[in-house]
């Protein structure tokens, strides 16, 4: 379908797909600048009035829906914001290498059509966000001005969007995380085992469907990753706390404190020593120490412009042990630093098992405790249940092959916290592994 003629037809589309009860507020868009070798988002905006005055659990943004018309929508960043600042981000590179607009795309917390990430172009349906929706619904007012960013990341393909709408309804997250567990409500929370008193400490794994749907061995004469592995990852907290970080502003460039984020004379960016809060449940309240961790620093690189907590994960690429030979290193990546925050939360489906467990509300006691929407220098981490994704088209994601690799399997191994700067209930479910077939395109090496 020619994405321009089918713009026609969206009000149909919108028509009948929204309940009766929604509040439907719609603009049209424009051009998508391509990327001019700096970070820079177009703004479109939405004016909202004349609705209730809170959004919360029980009203509030429900659905997004846009059209976009794009050669490569893998460039793409689209964040939603609200009146009070607060974003999400609503897709973050997602399409394959040469995959083609976003055509009647909507996200909801609970998309029938699945994750966006796992979608393919043009994307048409509604979809689960790379963001949390219910962030949004924070108890701000819905009136004032909405605004959704594109940011193009790579040069050489250009759009536009042609329209957008946004959806207020009763119940606008149906999966929303209650958070009943947290400093105001120290009742709601559990220990690990059934204890009285414990500390709630958080429980890093890797989410294995996330890889396994976003991993691609790319050729020696491929334009763009010649000779690269590269893969997607998923971190999730399955603890009874928060993996929850900030910083004092404390900066060092080295070992010399300095003011501030600033470049420093080797062209790095400074960093900020971190802490972790460690949260304790005693006597029926909650209470927290503050225990010294890494380190975080600004990240300045396409698509991110935020703050990234230094060394979160490792990728390795191992030749198996056989019979009396030992496993082999074959190629590593750099120890990738991530920004900490929920992009999504555990729901009790198939992206939520691991090591044949099924992880959600019905089996993490304090799921939903911790609040981390963004990537500021203050305070990040990944909420009780909550998981933050990288995907496999983002900077650092990959292991570099070598040029002469045989072809056959390899176990791939992915580490969370590779330098132990963290404390968690459980550090020895940090090491993922899987094989993988490599090199089955003779030649192309």
């Amino acid at each position: 379908m020619n994405i321009f003629k089918a713009v026609l037809s969206l009000a149909l589309f919108l028509c009948f797909s929204k309940p009766l009860y929604s509040q439907e507020f719609n603009s049209y868009g424009g051009f998508i600048k391509d990327f001019p070798g700096v970070t820079v988002a177009d703004t479109f905006k939405i004016k909202i009035s004349g609705i209730k005055d809170t959004i919360n659990s029980t009203f509030g943004i429900a659905k997004v829906c846009f059209t976009i018309a794009h050669s490569l929508t893998s460039d793409l960043k689209v964040e939603l914001f609200a009146p009070d600042g607060t974003g999400i981000w609503l897709t973050n590179r997602n399409g394959n290498e040469n995959g083609e607009n976003y055509t009647f795309t909507c996200f909801k917390s609970n998309g029938f059509t699945g994750y966006i990430h796992e979608g393919s172009n043009p994307f048409s349906g509604e979809f689960i966000p790379d963001g949390r929706m219910e962030y949004l619904n924070n108890g701000q007012s819905p009136n004032g001005i909405w605004k959704l960013l594109i940011t193009d990341l790579k040069s050489g393909d250009t759009g536009k969007l042609l329209n957008w709408s946004l959806f207020f309804n009763d119940n606008p997250n149906p999966n929303n995380a209650s958070r009943p567990c947290g400093m105001e409500n120290p009742d709601a929370c559990k220990c690990h085992l059934d204890a009285s008193n414990c500390t709630l400490l958080p429980d890093l794994v890797l989410l294995p469907e996330f890889t396994k749907n976003q991993i691609k061995e790319y050729q020696w004469n491929h334009y763009q990753y010649a000779g690269q592995l590269r893969l997607a990852a998923s971190i999730a907290n399955i603890g009874n706390g928060p993996m929850e970080t900030f910083g004092k502003n404390e900066w060092f460039c080295g070992n010399s404190k300095v003011t501030g984020s600033i470049r420093c004379s080797d062209g790095s960016f400074s960093r900020q020593k971190l802490y972790q809060r460690i949260y304790k449940l005693e006597n029926k309240n909650i209470i927290f120490e503050d225990v010294p961790a890494g380190t975080n620093y600004y990240d300045d690189k396409p698509g991110h412009n935020h703050y990234h907590v230094d060394s979160w994960i490792s990728f390795k690429l191992y030749r198996p042990a056989k019979k009396s030979r030992k496993r082999k290193l074959m190629g590593e990546g750099e120890k990738v630093s991530y920004c900490l925050f929920d992009t999504g939360i555990l729901q009790n489906d198939h992206l939520s098992v691991v090591d044949g467990v099924m992880y959600g509300d019905k089996n993490l006691p304090n799921y939903g405790f911790g609040y981390f929407p963004d990537c500021k220098p203050g305070v990040q981490g990944i909420s009780v249940g909550g998981y933050d994704t990288y995907g496999m088209l983002y900077e650092g994601q990959y292991i570099d092959l070598p040029k002469k690799l045989k072809p056959g399997k390899y176990e791939l191994e992915i580490e969370i916290d590779p330098d132990n700067k963290y404390r968690e209930l459980n550090k020895e479910n940090n090491v993922f592994s899987m094989l993988i077939d490599l090199n089955k395109q003779k030649g192309k090496r």
